[in-house]
């Protein structure tokens, strides 16, 4: 793949970028990709490799991608740097500039005809390494668009999905999370409630307390959204409550306290005084006392 190859690439993935900054949709994980450090290649070849990450990630369906043009215009602004980004907390501060939730830096290399593109996904509430995933072609230039693809699968199937609770009624619950998000008929969910945050010694943020209440399982399935059932709980559902797709088995514990935030039992109807027919003879229905 030659120099001007790659500007053709580069003309129509920003194309397809337009759309990326708009339809955000719930449930999605809100991420921005800086350009890569080109390490023995061109740095035309690193901007062209972020460019078509960022667009793999969009068309996953799995996230929400901030516009690069856009995401250039606003570090220029508050006078940030995308290209070279090495540093996790210089990462972080710009994923905070741009209100993401998980930003990616990396590198793209080359050894021969092999390339390698290494990827780190930076959580920026935490600053926390989330993830480290790297694809590699070996046939050069024209093997990157198939490496991408390969990397954008790997990070796809370790980045969690999670939604809300959006609608109870009855035993039917709606979610946020549909077809767009890579849900199925019968698929089975964790649903999570979240406690206090967690601080370090400092005071900074660096999780939240969490407690599983319970299983859905999907009965039908809409681009955004789904109709679901409840599978198990040891508390009942609400609205806000958060949804996540999960491989592993589900195993829902039973509340410590079996009345605690339970829906309240309906009340039995008082049984009405029975009222004697004129000359019937008084009997006592209720058995004597035992002394």
């Amino acid at each position: 793949m030659r120099k001007h190859n790659l500007r053709a690439i580069l003309g129509f993935v920003a194309l397809l970028g337009v759309g990326l900054s708009t339809g955000f949709g719930q449930g999605k994980t809100t991420i921005a990709v800086l350009n890569l450090e080109a390490k023995n290649v061109g740095q035309e070849t690193a901007e062209a490799v972020a460019d078509i990450l960022s667009t793999e990630l969009f068309n996953s369906q799995r996230f929400n991608v901030i516009e690069r043009q856009s995401m250039t215009r606003i570090l220029e602004e508050q006078k940030l740097q995308m290209t070279g980004v090495t540093d996790m907390s210089q990462a972080v501060e710009i994923g905070r500039v741009l209100n993401v939730e998980k930003i990616m830096i990396g590198s793209v290399s080359r050894l021969g005809e092999t390339y390698t593109i290494n990827t780190r996904l930076v959580d920026v509430k935490t600053g926390a390494l989330e993830m480290a995933q790297k694809a590699t072609s070996t046939y050069g230039e024209s093997g990157l668009t198939e490496a991408i693809s390969d990397l954008v699968a790997k990070i796809s199937k370790k980045v969690q999905v999670e939604g809300s609770i959006i609608r109870i009624k009855g035993e039917l619950v709606l979610i946020d999370l549909g077809q767009n998000h890579g849900l199925i008929l019968d698929q089975e969910l964790a649903v999570m409630r979240l406690g206090d945050v967690i601080t370090d010694l400092g005071g900074t943020v660096i999780g939240r307390a969490e407690d599983l209440i319970g299983s859905l399982k999907v009965i039908s399935v809409k681009p955004d959204y789904s109709e679901t059932e409840v599978n198990a709980y040891k508390l009942p559902f609400r609205v806000g409550d958060k949804v996540r797709v999960t491989t592993a088995p589900i195993k829902v514990e039973k509340a410590e306290n079996p009345d605690e935030e339970q829906e309240e039992k309906p009340r039995q109807p008082k049984k009405q005084p029975r009222i004697k027919k004129p000359g019937e003879k008084e009997t006592n229905l209720e058995p004597p006392p035992v002394f």
